[in-house]
């Protein structure tokens, strides 16, 4: 399973629509003090307007002022135009998790904890706002997701790093294609059916009136591309370099686009993906590309329900793939089932897999400090071509997700989430084969306990 962590916090959800990108939920979002950790840097760098044997804060506290214009948390770096603020997380985390024929060696509980870092800054210009956005991590983990390569090591871990200037965006960030992307799945590893994925991105947004937003982008393909099966030593269809001779197919990035609104009844998306088919990067054949193209469609609504509780919200998302189906977002715990884009037919044409998911979470505040997320979904795909449903070992897969978390948030910055996800896939017409799931199907359970600090 290739997917990005999930959210870690019970700030209310705001979208890429509603203006600039706000700082990503969970992902520390500044205390109103950041403004102190701002003077603080002024007195490390020195003012121009610092005097002899002033004490260290006393020219900073004068000469930094607050960003009211940017918004809470914000304040002006001395010397400069520029508006900054700083924030950060650190979650501590404990997973127990098992699936069939679950592994010997991998781990059933294991430890994960992360510090992020996350910087803001932004500068009026004649031509709109200069934004610099940055998430910075550093995770500890005893092991890897579902309890594999049990290991005791920190890694470093960007998560976000984009610049958005006049209307454009570039950088490493979510994809635009993403709506739901786990809005309140919780912790760093547990994740639902549904696209959520970081990657390079290209992209430019038109901001229309009444809330309406419409979005291009060019995407990086290297998360996007889960292969052709079988691997083949040759075949027409297939280029062993993107940049061979003039019989060579050149590969694209990913071409996304989107359409939707935002308003106080909520969000809506419409998003659509054009996908060029390739060898996974994990093949023998690195990089190896094909002129055959794939696509992706997707749409997501999420309802504010302000009537049942404040805070309360729905959403519910659709994706259709035909060879692309890592936008289904697909579940696979164990990593023994596959959805690839295509399988390669013996004359070295193309058999594209076809598949669908939905996805639903309803959050819900019981009072003040209390809330819960409910959540589920299901995806599949289909395999058409005869010989390689006999290849694979099935027609096509099922994958079901459930799951629902308990928060309590006793002072602002600080969170107890105990979160429990159930998953299970079941093969169609199953046989083992090469290709394909060691099993007919596989069901797993996930458990974690996360302590969640904002600062």
């Amino acid at each position: 399973m290739s997917r990005e962590p999930a959210k870690a916090a019970q700030e209310p959800r705001r979208s890429r629509q509603q203006g600039p990108l706000p700082a990503p939920r969970g992902r520390g979002v500044a205390a109103p003090g950041a403004g102190l950790l701002v003077a603080l840097l002024g007195t490390l760098l020195g003012s121009p307007q610092a005097q002899a044997g002033e004490p260290p804060g006393a020219a900073s506290a004068r000469y930094v002022k607050a960003c009211t214009a940017e918004g809470p948390g914000f304040a002006y770096i001395p010397g400069s135009d520029t508006c900054l603020r700083l924030g950060g997380y650190l979650w501590a985390e404990t997973y127990a998790n098992s699936y069939t024929d679950y592994p010997a060696a991998n781990a059933r509980s294991y430890w994960v904890s992360t510090l992020g870092l996350v910087t803001d800054a932004r500068t009026r210009t004649e031509y709109g706002t200069l934004r610099s956005y940055t998430d910075m991590r550093i995770t500890w983990r005893t092991a890897d997701p579902w309890g594999e390569g049990v290991r005791d090591g920190a890694d470093f871990d960007p998560y976000d790093m984009h610049i958005e200037f006049a209307g454009f965006t570039f950088g490493y960030l979510q994809s635009f294609f993403d709506f739901y992307a786990n809005a309140d799945v919780l912790g760093t590893d547990p994740a639902t059916i549904g696209d959520q994925t970081q990657l390079p991105v290209l992209g430019y947004s038109w901001h229309l009136p009444d809330g309406f937003l419409a979005q291009i982008s060019l995407e990086g393909s290297a998360k996007r591309d889960n292969g052709i099966l079988p691997v083949v030593a040759s075949g027409d269809a297939l280029v062993a370099e993107d940049e061979a001779d003039s019989n060579g197919v050149a590969r694209w990035p990913e071409i996304v686009a989107t359409f939707g609104q935002s308003g106080d009844w909520g969000d809506f998306q419409l998003s659509g993906a054009l996908h060029q088919i390739a060898q996974s990067p994990v093949s023998e054949r690195l990089g190896a590309t094909t002129g055959e193209w794939g696509y992706a469609l997707q749409a997501g609504v999420m309802f504010n329900l302000p009537f049942i509780a404040p805070g309360d919200t729905l959403y519910l998302q659709a994706a259709y793939a035909d060879g692309a189906t890592s936008y289904l977002g697909l579940i696979d715990p164990s990593g023994r089932f596959s959805a690839p884009d295509a399988f390669q037919r013996l004359d070295g044409s193309l058999s594209k897999v076809e598949g669908w998911s939905a996805v639903g979470q309803f959050l819900h505040n019981w009072t003040p400090t209390w809330n819960s997320a409910f959540f589920g979904g299901y995806g599949r795909f289909d395999i058409a071509d005869p010989l390689a449903q006999l290849t694979y070992g099935a027609s096509g897969i099922g994958n079901w997700n459930l799951g629902a978390n308990l928060n309590w948030t006793p002072v602002g910055p600080f969170t107890v989430t105990l979160q429990y996800q159930y998953n299970l896939y079941e093969a169609d017409g199953f046989r083992a084969g090469t290709q394909g799931p060691a099993l007919a199907s596989q069901a797993a359970n996930d458990f974690l306990l996360m302590f969640a600090a904002t600062f």
